[in-house]
């Protein structure tokens, strides 16, 4: 029997290990524009105020507890 190369047997270790790399563990989730999402952590963001009537930019960032849900504006 005719014994296989070192440098073969590397070479398929690592097509092996850099196919099986991409397998399993992370699943991402894609949601339709518009729709609300639930966080699943806390996250901090600048939020939009209501200033007498107008919509501003909060001067500093709040932390949104996880479980708040996020919807997007109605008027949009």
């Amino acid at each position: 029997m005719k014994r296989t190369p070192p440098w073969r047997l590397i070479a398929i270790a690592l097509a092996v290990i850099a196919l099986l790399s991409g397998c399993g563990g992370t699943r991402t989730v894609l949601i339709p524009p518009g729709e609300p999402v639930q966080l699943a952590e806390p996250v901090e963001a600048y939020i939009y105020v209501d200033v007498n009537g107008k919509r501003e930019r909060s001067a500093d960032r709040i932390t949104l507890p996880e479980g708040w849900w996020c919807l997007p504006d109605p008027n949009e």
